[in-house]
């Protein structure tokens, strides 16, 4: 067990912070500060006069106040205690009581890199220092030929966990039974797959799923289908079906840790456009989120139990066909900064042969 594990008390919480992660949707950032939480510290992202974000830590460097109690004034933000004003970079501009004082080094406040791309406000969590990737882009967004649905969920568990769950098989067929798998398993093949920044599963001779389902990945019928789970550091996790010609579902979700055991969920769903989606699309979406309460329950009681018994004790299995894999990787992210995938219309690029490759089956 590495350090950083060992450091969180045999919790699986890895604090890789030389990374994007989403911090809001653009339309939450308005006019006015905003304060907001990732691996547990406080931040504040502000607009300037030509609207650019920007985000610093959440506390002036004069006697601490929040700075997302204060007000934008002129491009810079203002603390509400005693007016001193920051810019994006965290140089204090102004001193009100001492109009011909020249702040220095000491009077700035951390500051962090800030990017806005398709409807999201992402961080780079470390601190004053220049990011070595670019922000994770959803694949397909622009693209006119899919419905996509945005949604987001609140989970409490470690982003660990949460990820875990997204990608998890054999769980539907008990605790989404109905809504999701269910009946007769059947035997499928998987594939894992482990590149430098993600790890995937490949499910092979994965029956064609029946009802809504089915309807909407293969709208003009067809049998052979493509199931494949991913993770990609830092936080984004994958599910992707393809069947015959046409039929293509992309759930992509981005996870950000807002302390060790709370995690925001970003998702889009990207749906390959059919009249068989348009007569199901107001039944699929309260039907989703009923997936997504039960998971938010089950992750609640999953990280009571934990902490509750002081840590945890996972035993592993064929089936948990990612979670080790995840756990690598997370753990990796913590020492280095790893050069990550930034998707976009390719979903995921071909990074060269796989550093491993590990055949199983499991009954789903």
């Amino acid at each position: 067990m590495d350090s950083e594990h060992k450091a969180k008390g045999s919790f699986s919480v890895f604090p890789a912070d030389q990374y994007w992660y989403i911090a809001c949707e653009t339309k939450t950032l308005g006019a006015e500060p905003l304060s907001v939480k990732l691996w547990d510290r406080d931040l504040v992202l502000f607009r300037d006069k030509a609207g650019t974000p920007h985000c610093l830590l959440d506390r002036c460097a004069h006697r601490n106040v929040p700075l997302s109690e204060g007000r934008c004034q002129g491009g810079t933000l203002q603390c509400p205690y005693h007016g001193w004003e920051y810019d994006g970079s965290g140089a204090c501009t102004k001193v009100p009581a001492l109009p011909n004082f020249e702040p220095g080094q000491a009077h700035r406040v951390p500051a962090f890199s800030v990017e806005e791309s398709q409807g999201y406000v992402w961080i780079y969590t470390k601190a004053d220092q220049a990011p070595h990737c670019r922000p994770y882009r959803f694949p397909f967004l622009e693209n006119k030929g899919y419905i996509h649905v945005r949604y987001q969920a609140d989970f409490e568990a470690s982003l660990h966990a949460t990820a875990e769950n997204i990608l998890d098989v054999p769980h539907t067929a008990f605790l989404h039974k109905g809504l999701f798998r269910g009946g007769e398993p059947n035997g499928i093949e998987t594939e894992i797959r482990a590149f430098g920044d993600r790890v995937e599963c490949e499910f092979i001779g994965e029956p064609r799923p029946s009802g809504l389902l089915g309807k909407i990945l293969a709208p003009g019928g067809g049998d052979q289908m493509f199931h494949c789970d991913r993770f990609l550091l830092p936080s984004v996790a994958q599910v992707e079906y393809r069947m015959g010609h046409r039929g293509h579902l992309l759930t992509t979700s981005s996870l950000s840790p807002i302390s060790d055991f709370q995690t925001r969920l970003y998702a889009v769903v990207s749906v390959r456009k059919s009249f068989w989606l348009s007569l199901l699309r107001p039944v699929i979406t309260p039907l989703a989120m009923k997936v997504v309460q039960q998971d938010q329950e089950v992750l609640a009681k999953q990280t009571a139990a934990i902490q509750a018994h002081g840590g945890e004790h996972y035993a592993y299995t064929e089936a948990d066909t990612l979670g080790p894999g995840i756990i690598r990787l997370l753990r990796r992210a913590v020492k280095e900064a790893i050069p990550t995938t930034v998707g976009d219309e390719t979903v995921c690029p071909e990074l060269g042969e796989p550093e491993s490759v590990d055949h199983g089956k499991i009954w789903a």
